[in-house]
Parts: C-alpha cells; sequence; structure tokens
C-alpha cells in the first residue's frame, strides 16, 4: 500500500509516485468532505442558537464560532492541498 502520509508540498509532488499521488489526493478530499459535513453542522447549530435569541455576543456563542473558524482554516489547508495535488496530476497527463 502506497505511503498516503507524503508531503504535498510542489517541490517534493514531483517525486511521488503516480500511485501515492492518487492515494494522497483521495485521502485529503475525504478528509476535506468529512470537515466540510462537520463545519455545516456546526454552522446549522450557531444558526439554530441565535434563532432562539441569542445576541450575536452571547459568550456561549464564542466556542462555536471559534471552532467554525478552526475547521474553516483546516478546509482553506485541504482545497490548497487538494489544488496542489490535482495540478501535479494534470502535469503528468500532458
Amino acid at each position: 500500500m502506497p505511503d498516503v502520509t507524503a508531503p504535498t508540498d510542489a517541490a517534493d509532488l514531483s517525486g511521488l509516485s503516480d500511485a501515492v499521488l492518487c492515494a494522497r489526493l483521495e485521502q485529503l478530499e475525504r478528509e476535506e468532505q468529512a470537515v466540510s459535513r462537520r463545519r455545516t453542522k456546526l454552522h446549522a447549530l450557531i444558526d439554530f442558537r441565535r434563532s432562539g435569541g441569542a445576541a450575536t455576543n452571547d459568550p456561549t456563542l464564542e466556542p462555536l464560532e471559534a471552532a467554525e473558524r478552526e475547521l474553516s482554516d483546516h478546509r482553506l489547508e485541504l482545497h490548497a492541498q487538494i489544488d496542489a495535488l490535482r495540478a501535479e496530476r494534470s502535469v503528468r497527463r500532458l
């Protein structure tokens, strides 16, 4: 089985085998989908709490909003890694 923990820095991608590249891309895409699902649920919870009359400065929302920001940042990092892997895959198919 290929090592799917391979780096996703552009300089390192050219050294990956096709199998490792594809496996890493699939792994990151699955992770991004899971993060997106968690983020969607968190958004729904925040919206629900706010619709119940909670003010936007309600201290009980702060941990939820912080978790949402963290998930959003992680999702953006995943998108960057996925884009790099897809670009490398496209180069190889030329």
